[in-house]
């Protein structure tokens, strides 16, 4: 009978358990939604798991409450029952269910197809955005939640159902020869920079004014909802898109098939 090294057999049986603890991970669920393409570092942290993974392997199934992860300089294509996003830098986006996805940081391009009966749900900590077929962006960070809507429609509501103060920025024909100049300076400044800004410089910036008092608003392509608060107090904004956001969705469109 023939001996092997114990170091040969640590070896294979180590080579077999990670076989086996693949496919297990690929056969872990009724996998409905795929990590098809990435460029840069993007881990997948999968439900139940304390560490994430960064995968190489392509195309990567995804199961109900993995969560995709990029860094910077990296980004993420997922194609998903109800339609595909594309996930910029910097940000974290968790598959729920058939019908909904969470982004719970940084921003993200959706394409959703168009149905005819219910409606997909993307989500972030703030807001819930209920979806019939569109491309929208959304972007959240700890101070605002903007959604820029392109086609189609969406609804968007706060998640706790609070109602919001819902302000309108002015159209130019309304502004004075002093807020036009104000309006132009902001239109030349890095879109980035109106990324950061805190709400309530936003909303100044834009020389919101109020409209009403509202639970949910219903968006029209060409649009952006910006979302926040003031002195704790629910608002939203409702603005042109911002030439930021239609440049990241340019980028990030690029890679939608």
């Amino acid at each position: 009978m023939k001996h092997y090294p114990s170091s040969f057999l640590c070896s294979f049986f180590l080579l077999i358990w990670m076989i086996s603890g693949s496919a297990q991970a690929q056969n872990r669920c009724e996998s409905f939604a795929q990590l098809e393409k990435v460029d840069g570092p993007v881990r997948v942290s999968e439900e139940g798991t304390p560490f994430p993974q960064r995968i190489t392997d392509l195309p990567h199934s995804l199961c109900p409450g993995d969560k995709v992860q990029t860094v910077a300089k990296a980004r993420a294509h997922i194609s998903h029952p109800g339609g595909q996003m594309v996930l910029s830098e910097n940000s974290l986006l968790v598959v729920n269910s058939i019908e909904e996805v969470e982004l719970e940081e940084g921003a993200a391009l959706f394409d959703i197809a168009k149905r005819e009966e219910g409606r997909f749900t993307a989500r972030t900590p703030l807001v819930v955005i209920g979806v019939k077929g569109t491309r929208f962006l959304v972007s959240r960070n700890q101070e605002r939640n903007d959604i820029a809507l392109f086609d189609g429609e969406v609804n968007v509501e706060r998640r706790d159902g609070k109602e919001m103060a819902y302000y309108q920025a002015k159209s130019i024909d309304d502004m004075t020869f002093a807020e036009f100049q104000a309006y132009q300076r902001r239109e030349f400044q890095e879109f980035r920079d109106s990324f950061n800004q805190e709400f309530e410089d936003y909303k100044k910036q834009v020389m919101a004014e109020f409209s009403t008092f509202c639970r949910d608003v219903d968006m029209k392509p060409g649009r952006q909802l910006t979302l926040g608060s003031v002195d704790g107090k629910p608002e939203a904004v409702g603005a042109p898109v911002d030439k930021g956001y239609s440049a990241l969705k340019d980028d990030l469109g690029s890679w939608l098939q």
